[in-house]
């Protein structure tokens, strides 16, 4: 499984940053949060595989999160595309969808299936599922909590210490059932564990809030915006500043942020944001665009 940063700048795209747009590959499945302009140029320059995407959420209808759908749907459309597309995010997203499609003349040749969520729903995908929050910006806004189911899986240290190496027993172990190895009973509980999925969780624009640090809880991967230093963010109505998203990386007890959504004003100097997130939380970092992070699968034995 691994996250692309696709654009990663606030409101204006910038000399380095394009708008706000990020990627989980997960499984081959291409899973899109937020389209703002540029997303299809940088995806096909990073050869993330266009094609593949298989849905898109759109944290809020503020035009730097969506203003790359019209082009993206046209370039599927152009380049053969038959399954379809479905396109996520809060209330009035089939509306607004359905204005974008009904802009110029072009074709479709694959159908758009929309959905207007509310926190609580759950759009379940091949071995994950995507849950929507509410967060607190200046319109209806989400945040997006992307996780992998939990698995049955076996703890190698402890085969090691019972002497199974790779023994074909160790399938029946996680079907429950109680084994004989070398003369001695072995049941799934000493071997085997359910253990939980990785968990990314995006925030899209919003202001410090308490929903977002429940739903960021544990997570491996917060990616969130950081439009300011803190001595601006009583200017930034709706927004957060770096130190207010480290206080929730911090919070939330996450494993690492990734700090988007930067204010082209910090052009040349974006570590100042690093740095005031790390006073709070040190496992921060700067988006890059057209970079992709690797979240390793969760063991047992850790």
């Amino acid at each position: 499984m691994d996250v692309w940063t696709i654009g990663s700048s606030s409101a204006v795209p910038s000399r380095k940053r394009g708008l706000p747009a990020n990627m989980i590959n997960f499984k081959g499945e291409r899973i899109l949060f937020d389209c703002g302009e540029g997303a299809q140029r940088k995806i096909m320059q990073e050869k993330m595989g266009l094609m593949k995407i298989d849905r898109i959420f759109i944290t809020h209808w503020h035009a730097d999160h969506f203003s790359g759908l019209l082009g993206l749907i046209q370039t599927l459309e152009m380049e053969g595309r038959e399954k379809p597309l479905y396109i996520y995010g809060p209330p009035r997203t089939g509306e607004f969808t359905e204005r974008i499609l009904d802009t110029g003349y072009f074709s479709r040749s694959y159908d758009i299936f929309t959905e207007d969520l509310v926190e609580g729903d759950v759009i379940v995908g091949e071995g994950y599922e995507v849950r929507p929050f509410e967060v607190e910006h200046s319109v209806n806004a989400f945040g997006f909590v992307f996780e992998e189911d939990s698995e049955v899986k076996a703890d190698k240290e402890r085969m090691e210490e019972l002497g199974l190496g790779a023994s074909p027993k160790i399938g029946d172990l996680k079907n429950g059932e109680t084994v004989e190895i070398d003369g001695r009973t072995v049941r799934p509980e000493e071997v085997v564990k359910e253990v939980p999925g990785r968990k990314v969780v995006y925030s899209g624009d919003t202001a410090k809030c308490d929903n977002l640090v429940e739903n960021a809880e544990d997570a491996d991967l917060l990616i969130h915006e950081a439009t300011c230093m803190h001595e601006m963010i009583e200017d930034r109505k709706g927004h957060t500043s770096a130190l207010q998203a480290g206080e929730i990386a911090d919070e939330a007890d996450v494993d690492r942020l990734v700090l988007t959504h930067i204010s082209r004003r910090y052009q040349g100097r974006e570590d100042e944001l690093v740095e005031e997130a790390r006073k709070v939380f040190e496992a921060s970092e700067l988006a890059v665009d057209g970079e992709s992070l690797e979240i390793s699968p969760h063991r047992p034995e850790e």
